[in-house]
C-alpha cells in the first residue's frame, strides 16, 4: 500500500469513527486544529518538532530575503533615475533625452504619431563663463531649464544635450506649434534676470524648430533640430552687426 493510501485511509477512519448519541449515525467530527494546519504545503501534524523548526527558520530566511530583494529594486531603481538625469539640472541627460526621442520614433512610425523637436541655444554662455565665471553660467543655464520645464506639458520633453544646449520633445505638435512654442519660451526667457553677485544679468536663447518626419534617426531629427538653430543664430548676429 502506498503512504499516500495509508494517510487516505486514517483520516477517513477519523471522521467515520464518530456516532450522534442520538441517532446511532455516523456524524463528522470537526477536523481537530493540528490537522488545519499546513506548513509548506505539509499537514503540522506530519511534521517532527526538527523538521518543523527547519522550515521555521528557512521561511523567516525567505522573507529577510524578500525584504533585502525589495530594497535592492527600490535602489536600483533610484540609481536608474539618476543616470537619466543632467548632474546639474533637473532634467534628463543626453541619453535619456535620446531614449525619449527612439520612443516617439516608433510611436510616429507605427501609429502616425505627430511631433516636432526644438533645439534651443543659450546665447553667450562662454562670455558669461569668462566674464562673471562658470557657476554665473550654471545659474544660467538652471534658469533656462527651469523657464523650459515650467512651460511643457507632463507628456513633452526637456534635456540638455551638452554645454549650453537644450533639447525639447513637443508629442503631438507640428511644426508651427512647435515655432510658438520656441517664441514664446524665448520671450519668456527675455523677461527673466539671473541675480547675480556682481550685479544681475538678463540671459536670451536661439532656437530651431522641426517636426519629425517618419523614417528618420534619432540623431537625424536632432541634426535638423540643430541645424536650424544655427541658422537662425547666425540670422541673429548678422543683424546685430
Amino acid at each position: 500500500m502506498k503512504i499516500g493510501d495509508v494517510r487516505s485511509t486514517t483520516r477517513t477512519s477519523r471522521v467515520a469513527g464518530k456516532k450522534s448519541v442520538s441517532g446511532g449515525q455516523a456524524t463528522p467530527s470537526p477536523a481537530s486544529p493540528v490537522d488545519q494546519v499546513v506548513l509548506m504545503g505539509i499537514p503540522s501534524a506530519e511534521l517532527t518538532p526538527k523538521v518543523r523548526s527547519a522550515l521555521m527558520t528557512l521561511m523567516a530566511e525567505v522573507q529577510e530575503l524578500r525584504t533585502e530583494l525589495r530594497g535592492v529594486r527600490a535602489r536600483v531603481s533610484d540609481l536608474e533615475e539618476l543616470a537619466d538625469r543632467d548632474p546639474l539640472l533637473d532634467i534628463f541627460n543626453r541619453r535619456a533625452f535620446v531614449r525619449e526621442l527612439d520612443r516617439v520614433l516608433a510611436m510616429i512610425d507605427r501609429y502616425g504619431v505627430r511631433a516636432s523637436l526644438i533645439f534651443v541655444d543659450l546665447n553667450d554662455l562662454k562670455k558669461i563663463n569668462d566674464g562673471k565665471g562658470h557657476a554665473a553660467g550654471d545659474a544660467a543655464l538652471g534658469l533656462v531649464a527651469e523657464v523650459i520645464t515650467a512651460n511643457i506639458r507632463q507628456t513633452d520633453a526637456v534635456g540638455r544635450l551638452g554645454g549650453d544646449e537644450f533639447g525639447v520633445l513637443l508629442l503631438q505638435s507640428d511644426q508651427e506649434q512647435a515655432k510658438k512654442k520656441a517664441q514664446r519660451l524665448s520671450d519668456a526667457l527675455a523677461g527673466r534676470i539671473v541675480n547675480w553677485r556682481d550685479g544681475a544679468f538678463g540671459i536670451g536663447i536661439s532656437w530651431g524648430a522641426v517636426e519629425i518626419v517618419k523614417g528618420v534617426s534619432a540623431e537625424q531629427a536632432m541634426e535638423h533640430a540643430d541645424s536650424a538653430m544655427y541658422k537662425a543664430k547666425r540670422s541673429r548676429n548678422s543683424t546685430r552687426s
